[in-house]
């Protein structure tokens, strides 16, 4: 053949190959996985959103318990039990993964996206708080993790805890969190009824009674919400009996009401009141 000459044979050859340029984009595009959002709650600067990963109509199957009911105030307990431990110049010490000023917040669009989502949906939660330096300059912090539900397990994947957010990811919009993906170093410390998964996520007995109490959280008449360190993070000493009388919060209490169980149940753990008094105001708090 000579050099350069455009045969027959090349074009048909040519002809070919552009017939199954369609193809081959319609199969790496059934590849590709893209991912769909579903907003559910925002607070300010908090938002919880439903996520779907999807090939081109096709939710991917993630296999998970949707949609389930847990309390907001139930929800709120269980986050408050997350400690975090990182690598900064704080000395390495524990604090909470969830900033006690998002918490309830937070909890309320767990509790609202869980009663929504689909077995294919997986609940994003991305909180941000604003600190202000020297009563000038706002500094942004981002609180981000997944969650779902398997069986009667709720899965949190910690992303990110109290992460100061630059200017440039302020303009450029924030990073999603994502299972699987660490972005920043620390390590996840779960407490009573949960199981470490990873160093970053953890599988919770939702149901366990003991998250029926707020051993962790307080509210003050003021609404600020106060975090009390707990040394006693166990059941232990108290009967079955006990436990199963012990009451069980409902969801949509008022502010109220919470600061006021919250007050009790400070009497309680400083012994001022017994564990019939404790029950029986409870219920009247409750009943309200």
């Amino acid at each position: 053949m000579t050099p350069g000459r455009y045969t027959p044979a090349m074009r048909s050859d040519r002809a070919a190959a552009l017939a199954l340029l369609p193809c081959v984009a319609l199969l790496a595009s059934a590849c590709i996985t893209r991912q769909v959002r579903q907003d559910v709650y925002q607070a300010g600067k908090i938002e919880v959103f439903l996520r779907t990963d999807k090939r081109l109509t096709s939710a991917v199957p993630k296999g998970n318990d949707h949609p389930v009911t847990i309390s907001a105030v139930r929800i709120a307990h269980i986050l408050s039990r997350l400690d975090v431990r990182d690598s900064v110049e704080d000395g390495n010490r524990r604090k909470p993964a969830i900033p006690t000023d998002v918490l309830y917040d937070v909890a309320e669009g767990v509790s609202r996206a869980l009663a929504r989502a689909s077995e294919d949906q997986e609940v994003v939660v991305m909180a941000v708080r604003t600190e202000r330096t020297f009563k000038v300059f706002d500094q942004d912090y981002l609180t981000s993790f997944v969650a779902y539900v398997r069986g009667d397990q709720l899965y949190v994947h910690l992303s990110r805890s109290n992460w100061f957010v630059p200017d440039r990811r302020r303009e450029q919009g924030l990073p999603q969190p994502r299972v699987g993906e660490h972005p920043m170093k620390m390590k996840l410390y779960p407490g009573t009824a949960m199981a470490l998964v990873d160093e970053q996520s953890a599988a919770i007995d939702w149901r366990d009674p003991i998250f029926s109490r707020p051993t962790r959280t307080k509210i003050l008449p003021t609404g600020e919400v106060k975090r009390k360190t707990i040394l006693l993070e166990s059941t232990e000493g108290v009967s079955g009996e006990e436990l199963e009388s012990l009451p069980v919060l409902p969801p949509g209490l008022t502010p109220a009401q919470l600061r006021a169980l919250a007050d009790l149940e400070e009497e309680r753990q400083a012994g001022a009141i017994t564990e019939a008094e404790y029950r029986n105001r409870a219920r009247e708090i409750m009943d309200q």
